[in-house]
């Protein structure tokens, strides 16, 4: 039961950083408030820990590698949207704080996912 709850933590953290990501860009009408930008960072690291910690199989460890490089690539598409609009190639309205906590967020998110997960070595003999 742990494991499923994990992974629905993770599932709703990822969810709230790409809604927020998507919404700080004008890619969608949706107006996500303060709690996904909580949500974000706390929901995904409460399912890293419900999630990973009492796992010791490959399989669940690599997903959560794989939610690891979402966040990274969350942070990347954060990052260079930011960099983009500062050298005035891209332009939107709006403010910068959402993409700011974006990637902030998933320089720590990113690689605790990526490297936290210890995929165990083959026992063969």
């Amino acid at each position: 039961m742990l494991l499923a709850f994990g992974a629905l933590m993770v599932v709703l953290g990822l969810l709230s950083g790409g809604v927020l990501t998507a919404s700080a860009l004008g890619a969608t009408a949706l107006e996500p408030g303060w709690t996904a930008g909580l949500a974000y960072p706390g929901l995904t690291l409460l399912g890293y820990g419900l999630f990973v910690i009492p796992a010791n199989d490959g399989p669940i460890q690599w997903l959560t590698r794989a939610s690891g490089a979402l966040c990274l690539l969350l942070g990347m598409v954060a990052i260079a949207v930011l960099v983009l609009r500062s050298l005035g190639i891209l332009a939107f309205d709006g403010g910068t704080l959402t993409l700011w906590w974006i990637f902030g967020c998933s320089l720590l998110l990113g690689p605790m996912g990526w490297l936290g997960a210890r995929v165990p070595a083959s026992t063969s003999r």
